[in-house]
């Protein structure tokens, strides 16, 4: 009889220890649902936001080529030479020269040194945009006996030649001049033109810098 009420005893106690495992259980899930919430385990994950970077190279992406800027215009400018480097070595020649005097609408600046003699006359102008830079060197000289107005050009015109710019070959362009004092001609030297000619008792030497 106590034997018989043991095992029904014992037998009671594992099915009450069954049922409280299997309610843990049960109990669990549900705690596991509540913590993901309904419908989320099979919703998409959210976009990420757009990064500023990103928003640029988009909006980058999107606009209009812009055109490139234009090339500026080579200079024109006689490289490294300066008015001073001209009209202070011609008033140690005994020239007299001008204040600059602005001319045209471009507001070009120009000076103008001089030297008259009994017989001759001699002039050099020299035009540039501004105030530290050479454009054009232009060397004149008028003798009122031309026969000695190729003689006076060879001296003063080659020495106007061997002005001192960047490149710039003096003995050469010396001797160009003195050999062809007196006719129509024309020649590089350093990237500079060097312009000959006249008529009658007038010669002319015109310095610029070669274009192209």
């Amino acid at each position: 009889m106590r034997a018989t009420l043991l095992a029904a005893t014992l037998a009671m106690a594992i099915l009450m220890v069954g049922c409280g495992e299997e309610g843990a259980g049960q109990g669990s899930g549900h705690e596991s649902d509540a913590e993901l919430g309904p419908g989320q385990a099979t919703q998409a994950q959210p976009k990420k936001p757009e990064t500023v970077k990103g928003k640029v190279a988009k909006k980058a992406s999107q606009e209009p080529q812009q055109h490139k800027p234009e090339p500026e215009p080579a200079s024109m400018n006689i490289p490294g030479l300066t008015p001073q480097d001209v009209y202070l070595n011609l008033e140690n020649r005994g020239f007299k020269c001008s204040e600059p005097e602005l001319r045209g609408a471009g507001n070009e600046v120009r000076w103008t040194c001089e030297r008259q003699e009994a017989k001759d006359e001699y002039l050099v102008e020299i035009n540039s945009s501004d105030a530290n830079s050479v454009r054009v060197v232009e060397a004149r000289v008028i003798s009122y006996d031309p026969a000695r107005a190729d003689a006076l050009a060879r001296d003063f015109l080659g020495y106007v030649a061997i002005v001192p710019y960047e490149g710039a070959q003096p003995e050469e362009a010396k001797a160009w001049v003195e050999q062809n004092v007196g006719s129509k001609a024309s020649a590089e030297f350093g990237g500079v033109s060097y312009t000959l000619g006249g008529k009658a008792g007038r010669r002319f030497l015109k310095l610029e810098k070669l274009q192209g």
